[in-house]
């Protein structure tokens, strides 16, 4: 039991020999305890904490120690610096939970005029500053927002660190934005198809003929669809990457 006590809390034993009795008195500082003697031998047990002290005053002699705490080294580490260790801990989660929300606001648009109607709307669905990013996840803020403004044309939304960045394109003021289709122009196979309003009838891979409809029921300038096409030209074939619609 006594070793595991002495483990418990931090114990190193030392066994000196030849040592002056009058050195114990020094020794006392360090809280040495369980003190036997015999003959010129000097056992005693010290806290781990001031084991290298000790140790450098009776390195001149023979000594042996018993450092069997290794393991309570760290756990004895650890809580001398408690304070430290859980400073970091504490600091380390805030930034984590920092990163978590949304700092900033930023709707930047062609059209100036718009900027504060946008902001208010957003304000009016919960999206604003020091909400939760995966909120965003219950928005599908370019849909809402080119269907509810019917002078935007085109809406990206992203998120760039802790700012939720909102770009908008406004339709042209000389005519009115009605929704259309879109059909491919050219026999080609798709590279890229994105749609911010609507819906996209293909995807990456596909292979399309002209005439073949790619997006149903969306508002013009809201829509990049390109395509690998093949030209052929005094008997070459060339394969440009092009825009079809």
């Amino acid at each position: 039991m006594s070793h595991v006590k002495n483990f418990l809390i931090g114990r190193v034993k030392f066994r000196v020999q030849g040592l002056p009795i009058f050195y114990l008195n020094k020794l006392r500082i360090y809280r040495i305890s369980h003190i036997r003697i015999d003959n010129d031998i000097i056992t005693f047990y010290i806290p781990l904490v001031h084991y290298f002290a000790v140790k450098k005053m009776v390195n001149n002699f023979e000594c042996q120690v018993t450092e069997n705490f290794n393991i309570f080294r760290g756990v004895n580490f650890l809580l001398n610096h408690l304070v430290l260790v859980t400073s970091i801990i504490v600091a380390v989660m805030v930034l984590l939970i920092a990163d978590m929300k949304i700092y900033t606001v930023r709707v930047q648009c062609d059209d100036n005029n718009l900027v504060p109607a946008i902001y208010e709307y957003l304000t009016q669905l919960g999206v604003k500053k020091f909400m939760w990013k995966n909120k965003l996840q219950n928005f599908d803020l370019a849909t809402e927002l080119v269907d509810n403004f019917n002078n935007i044309a085109h809406a990206h939304v992203k998120i760039a660190g802790n700012t939720l960045v909102v770009n908008l394109v406004a339709a042209n003021n000389h005519s009115i934005k009605q929704k259309t289709n879109f059909y491919a122009q050219y026999d080609a196979v798709i590279k890229e198809i994105t749609a911010y309003s609507g819906t996209a009838l293909v995807t990456v891979g596909d292979v399309v003929k002209r005439g073949d409809l790619l997006v149903a029921d969306a508002y013009p300038d809201s829509v990049v669809a390109t395509g690998e096409v093949a030209f052929e030209n005094g008997g070459q074939i060339s394969r440009l990457v092009i825009w079809i619609i």
